[in-house]
């Protein structure tokens, strides 16, 4: 293998489907890439099924508290952890190793640092996670999915790439499939990222059995993840107007069959209602490291084109007085979706061929002391 570059792109899909993307576009742009990820997450059968390199590794998050035991086991696990890093390092001889947030980032950044080779990382929020804050003094660029008010040398805002479906225009039929009726019914979309996400699965789908016994302009599709299905496709019953499943590989067809979406503010699913310009009630997950959904969710917000419905004890009537003031006003759906072309965020679309670029351009030969204009980030 030549032209090596090594991805860290593990834990969930927020880490992994935009290393993903960029892996595909690397290898597209004629490189070899390997992944790192995670053992046993669904991240290997992705690869495997797309007959792309990969190694699985045994790592886990930093332990929160004093606990001594649990602080040993991680001391172990990481001294581990780079071990087989610099093992793999020395294999594959990258010419460039990228870090795409999450708690596996860090070991591959750190090792291959003081083995002298390029580092990159790449982070989707709006606010830059713990490990890559530590993987900030160890990199040679540092791309940015969002705009971000935390101070991080050597950055590029480029987006956070998406798959390559979303980049595939919808038909003539698709479009009229979703363009807004004369009696304007709309399709709403729910769902709660790769991981699901109970209370938005309960909340919502109590909303949506509220909204369809006083209206029947609404057509609800609610994705609840495994853990959820049984439990939700039971409370909705037989009624009409809604379909539930579990897990879908075609999102992206999904969302553009979508004239609103309910979601959480994660960062893969800000860059794929941003991709396709979707209108949106975020739902932050309050959890949240640093409430980082919250500040993703922010950003469409304060750009118009999303608005923000906050989780506690009113969710479920929330969601539905906000729904109910939607129906009333078909204009403002279609100015929240006009929204997104004066927002001036990074296209998602773009992204893995800009941030490819920039990974490139690292160990690109220079010529003289000249500066090129992709040399100053």
């Amino acid at each position: 293998m030549e032209n090596v570059y090594i991805i860290a792109a593990g834990g969930t899909g927020g880490h992994f489907y935009p290393g993903y993307a960029l892996g595909k576009k690397l290898i597209e742009r004629g490189h070899d890439v390997v992944f790192i990820v995670k053992k046993g997450g669904r991240s290997s059968e992705i690869l495997a099924a797309s007959d792309m390199n990969y190694q699985e590794i045994s790592f886990t998050q930093m332990p929160r508290g004093k606990n001594i035991f649990k602080w040993t086991s991680f001391g172990f696990k990481l001294a581990k952890c780079l071990w087989q890093m610099r093992k793999l390092i020395k294999a594959y001889k990258p010419k460039v190793c990228i870090g795409m947030g999450g708690y596996i980032s860090f070991p591959l950044i750190f090792a291959a640092h003081y083995m002298g080779v390029k580092t990159v990382v790449h982070d989707s929020n709006s606010k830059i996670g713990f490990a890559n804050k530590i993987s900030a003094k160890f990199v040679d660029l540092f791309l940015l999915g969002l705009p971000t008010q935390d101070k991080v040398k050597n950055s590029l805002l480029v987006g956070t790439p998406v798959r390559e479906e979303f980049n595939i225009k919808e038909s003539e039929e698709e479009r009229n499939y979703w363009q807004f009726a004369t009696d304007f019914s709309i399709n709403i979309l729910i769902f709660g990222g790769s991981q699901g996400a109970r209370n938005l699965n309960f909340s919502a789908a109590k909303t949506a059995l509220n909204l369809l016994q006083k209206t029947n302009r609404l057509h609800f599709l609610h994705i609840t993840g495994n853990r959820d299905f049984d439990e939700i496709k039971t409370l909705y019953g037989e009624v009409k107007g809604v379909e539930v499943i579990a897990y879908a590989d075609d999102i992206y067809s999904l969302m553009k069959a979508a004239q609103l979406i309910v979601a959480r503010s994660g960062a893969s699913s800000m860059a794929e209602i941003i991709s396709l310009q979707k209108p949106s009630l975020l739902v932050p997950y309050p959890f949240a490291a640093d409430n980082h959904q919250y500040y993703n969710a922010k950003i469409l917000a304060d750009k118009g084109c999303a608005i923000i419905v906050k989780e506690d004890e009113n969710l479920s009537a929330n969601l539905e007085e906000t729904i109910k003031t939607l129906l009333t006003s078909p204009q403002a759906i279609k100015n929240m979706s006009n929204s997104f072309a004066n927002s001036h965020l990074p296209d998602p679309l773009e992204a893995a061929t800009l941030s490819a670029k920039a990974i490139e351009n690292l160990t690109a030969p220079r010529s003289g002391n000249s500066k090129h204009k992709s040399d100053i980030l």
